[in-house]
């Protein structure tokens, strides 16, 4: 026997079919041309391997083969492939043909005959459908994951960052207006590339906002605060606040209590066609110190 399609594949005798399967990817996926560009090892090693393949992984060629193994080939031509179809004798003198697609092997175009459109010489025809079964472990590249950190008012108005992708290339990145900390941006087809020529992964970045020491968000409303003396709380006042985008004046009601929460619509966070409020709590400072005037003044009201 001039070829044998277990040690070309490198599996015992005994292995199951998902090991024999899961040998053949492994081979396939290193010989294969379209890694393998111009090396004609490497394209005779990838016809080998698809040859044992296709009798081994069916089980009425495997059967009738291991059988021509045990007993040996009877009557082929000096020089012939005992792999190209004859007949041989099995046990109590019973007679059986063994076939496989020699001629389609002869080149390498006859090779994705094969395996993408199915010989018309052997006596079972693998489609297309079938390769790509064996793919679909890795049907496309794998998606790269990468994190980038804004300011909170970059996260407000939206921004843009320049990244280095897997392939060395560099691209800018848009970020939108409004996202939150821990959002993703996905960028199709940007990831790993794919095997045997499938479509790349996609690259997946987590955006983190850092904090802001005058603005807290909650949902698409903001919140931040003023401190005010005691008497503009109890006479009430204006005073100016600072928005997300302006200035803008506040009017403090007389009475006003610390802890109270004046709105300030449409100033918050604007995402798609939510508009959120700013919230400005009211701080009040009390002095530490008084002038006797102010005490005396004080023990009156207070009577």
């Amino acid at each position: 026997m001039t070829n044998d399609f277990y040690k070309t594949l490198g599996v015992a005798e005994t292995a199951s079919a998902e090991e024999i399967k899961k040998t053949f990817r492994a081979l396939a996926k290193k010989y294969h041309p379209d890694r393998n560009k111009g090396k004609k090892e490497a394209e005779d090693r990838f016809k080998e391997i698809s040859e044992a393949y296709d009798t081994l992984s069916d089980p009425k060629k495997k059967s009738e083969y291991d059988m021509m193994r045990q007993y040996g080939p009877i009557g082929s031509q000096p020089g012939q492939s005992p792999f190209g179809g004859f007949r041989q004798s099995g046990p109590g003198g019973t007679r059986f043909e063994f076939h496989t697609s020699g001629e389609g092997f002869e080149n390498f175009q006859d090779i994705f005959s094969q395996i993408f459109s199915g010989s018309q010489s052997g006596t079972r025809r693998r489609k297309r459908s079938d390769f790509q079964e064996e793919e679909s472990e890795h049907p496309r590249g794998q998606d790269v994951q990468s994190e980038i950190s804004i300011s909170f008012m970059e996260a407000s108005k939206g921004a843009s960052r320049l990244i280095q992708l897997p392939d060395g290339k560099k691209i800018r990145v848009k970020i939108p207006a409004g996202i939150e900390d821990a959002g993703k941006i996905r960028l199709a087809g940007q990831g790993q590339p794919g095997i045997f020529s499938n479509e790349p992964g996609d690259l997946i970045i987590t955006v983190r906002v850092m904090t802001d020491q005058n603005f807290e968000r909650k949902g698409n409303d903001v919140y931040t605060s003023v401190i005010i003396p005691f008497t503009d709380a109890i006479l009430g006042t204006k005073v100016n606040v600072k928005t997300l985008s302006k200035t803008v004046s506040l009017s403090v009601p007389p009475g006003t209590q610390p802890g109270a929460k004046l709105r300030l619509k449409g100033q918050g966070l604007s995402v798609g066609d939510s508009q959120g409020d700013l919230f400005v709590e009211i701080k009040v400072e009390i002095p530490k110190e008084l002038t006797p005037e102010q005490k005396k003044f004080l023990e009156k009201w207070e009577k």
